[in-house]
């Protein structure tokens, strides 16, 4: 399948503060390139509606997929995936997220019938089974985390391992776009996902169950050499929960690139 991921446009603080790379979608770009699909990413804090638009009517995606991290963009993102659907009925639009997986029933309700899915939980486990059910005429409500006009499906599901994918960063066209303060440009990386606390300001716990999942030190290695730009943020709720796990990394950490700054 010909599949369009698409990240929303950026919040007010995004172009003063900090504008960070699409990582959770270059991570289920890289999943559902693995089974097979054909994708094309577009990030719309760097990129246009037009430029949406225009890539819509020139490649006709198969499906259109939305990623959905902050509450602020849920209006954009409903809008986006009616505009999707409208200019092409044919094909399949779904939305996932931190926040959509709060939110999914809402989604749908105000998609109005042009939102076909909402996918709760972790992208990479749940997108290459619910596109693999949708090509085989299947029941979409027996994904985990699929929420549809039909019905529910189980509890959302984890990855089996964080090492089972590299972000497919090669998708995004403009890299020197993204920024964090003086550190520009910069690139996003992750070491670990999920939190082992419960703090009640904090929705990580919530969404991954109070899991806390890491990388190994050899498979962050090859990710930081596969990067390019001279910063480099750590996206982990909880980088470092032991000390020696930090030193670990630190003393493994490849030959920088010209004034590589991780923070």
């Amino acid at each position: 399948m010909k599949v369009f991921c698409v990240h929303p446009s950026p919040l007010m603080y995004t172009k003063v503060f900090l504008r960070l790379e699409p990582l959770g979608l270059e991570l289920v770009a890289a999943a559902l390139r693995s089974a097979g699909h054909e994708i094309r990413l577009m990030d719309l804090q760097v990129e246009s509606h037009d430029d949406f638009q225009r890539e819509l009517d020139a490649w006709k995606p198969d499906v259109v997929c939305f990623s959905l991290n902050y509450l602020a963009n849920v209006p954009e993102v409903v809008d986006l995936a009616k505009a999707a659907k409208t200019r092409l009925p044919e094909c399949f639009t779904f939305v996932g997220g931190h926040s959509a997986s709060f939110v999914a029933g809402a989604l749908l309700e105000h998609g109005e019938g042009l939102l076909d899915c909402v996918l709760r939980g972790e992208g990479e486990a749940a997108a290459p089974l619910l596109l693999e059910t949708l090509a085989n005429g299947g029941d979409l409500t027996t994904v985990p985390g699929a929420l549809t006009l039909d019905g529910e499906g189980p509890p959302p599901s984890f990855i089996e391992s964080l090492e089972d994918h590299l972000p497919a960063r090669d998708l995004v066209k403009h890299r020197r776009k993204y920024f964090l303060g003086t550190l520009d440009p910069c690139a996003s990386i992750e070491f670990s996902r999920g939190c082992p606390w419960d703090c009640n300001f904090c929705s990580a716990w919530t969404f991954y169950g109070r899991s806390y999942r890491v990388m190994s030190t050899e498979r962050i290695m090859e990710d930081m050499r596969r990067i390019k730009e001279p910063g480099v943020f750590i996206v982990d709720d909880v980088a470092f929960i032991q000390g020696q796990r930090g030193m670990e990394i630190g003393e493994a950490s490849p030959a920088p690139a010209s004034k590589r700054t991780t923070i």
